[in-house]
């Protein structure tokens, strides 16, 4: 049975319903391995290709969607998702709500928060238990200024989700952020004081180094960073900003140069570590370590490891070279508004 929820404000219906035939799709098989290994461009040119040759609508407007999302061209990516939803014809399943989530995601980002909202009153209207959805939903009206309502979703997250303190650091950023901060604070402690048996010590950490309580935070990082089962990398990233955050880079840098003299392959640490040499005024090591976190291929924190490596060849004084990375910058990443106005400074050096 399709399902169509109609949302009076938006230009088209938003539906929650399966994509159909899973055969013929090798071009739209390609253009998602292409999305997992963020090769947006290649994607959109294989869903282009799936288009021509009559593959899946569902499929390769969902595809072309999160594909256009990611490479910011959000209003293009709403009706590519809306199309996808459009074209659906199956039963309503994960990927239906996932879709709408990308659909959601794409109108916040060109600052349509009522949009935004009834996405989420449509998947709430089928999902009443869903905590993400209230979190986002909140997030969508804090933006729009409506802070009660904003505030009556987050408090209805944490109620279905009182353990995911991931969502709940969120939202006290996201109130944080809007100017609420003693209600931001007030909400983390509630969650540190009702947790205490329940969390674990990174959490404990991550909640301490919110809260300012750096000594506190410090503590159950180092204890989280010795057990075995505890997955390292965030670890070690908070635990050195527990030393940024007070001025100790030597700190820092040791913490971030210990974890990779074990663990080589994180681009995330080796950003942050060269962060530190940055404001130490080492700007070789700075320029050494976003090399090195370069050369691991991770697309996810290659754009600001190349726009740091930048920074430090500029303070190095080296503007030939900083402008020559700095083309090479603006051709991967066009849309940077940021760097477009340093590449006019660095073409006057």
């Amino acid at each position: 049975m399709k399902h169509r929820l109609i949302c009076a404000c938006l230009l088209a219906s938003v539906l929650l319903s399966g994509c159909g035939s899973l055969v013929g799709r090798r071009n739209i098989d390609s253009g998602f391995a292409y999305i997992e290994s963020h090769e947006y461009e290649n994607a959109l040119e294989s869903f282009a290709s799936a288009e021509n040759n009559g593959e899946d609508e569902c499929l390769l407007h969902r595809g072309r969607g999160i594909a256009l999302l990611k490479t910011g061209e959000y209003e293009q990516a709403a009706t590519e998702l809306l199309a996808s939803l459009a074209a659906d014809e199956g039963i309503v399943d994960d990927m239906d709500f996932d879709t709408n989530y990308y659909l959601a995601e794409a109108f916040f980002n060109m600052g349509e928060y009522s949009k935004a909202k009834e996405v989420y009153d449509a998947i709430l209207g089928l999902r009443s238990k869903d905590s993400s959805a209230y979190y986002l939903r909140g997030v969508a009206l804090l933006a729009s200024g409506d802070h009660d309502n904003a505030y009556s979703d987050f408090t209805r997250a944490i109620t279905l989700s009182p353990k995911d303190y991931s969502m709940i650091i969120m939202i006290y950023r996201a109130l944080d952020e809007h100017g609420y901060g003693d209600e931001a604070t007030a909400l983390l402690q509630t969650a540190m004081d009702n947790g205490q048996n329940f969390m674990t010590n990174y959490e404990k950490g991550q909640i301490s180094y919110y809260l300012g309580n750096n000594a506190e935070a410090q503590s159950y990082l180092e204890a989280a960073r010795n057990e075995r089962d505890q997955e390292k990398e965030p670890v070690v990233l908070l635990l050195g900003q527990t030393g940024e955050k007070q001025g100790d880079y030597n700190y820092a840098i040791s913490v971030y140069k210990t974890y990779i003299s074990e663990n080589p392959d994180s681009s995330l640490v080796y950003n942050q570590l060269g962060m530190c040499q940055i404001k130490q005024g080492d700007y070789e090591g700075a320029v050494a370590s976003f090399q090195s976190g370069l050369a691991l291929g991770d697309k996810d924190v290659e754009q600001a490891l190349m726009l740091n490596e930048i920074t430090a060849y500029e303070y190095m004084g080296e503007f030939g070279l900083a402008s020559s990375l700095m083309e090479t910058y603006r051709h991967d990443y066009p849309d940077d508004e940021v760097a477009a106005r340093e590449n006019v400074f660095l073409s006057t050096r």
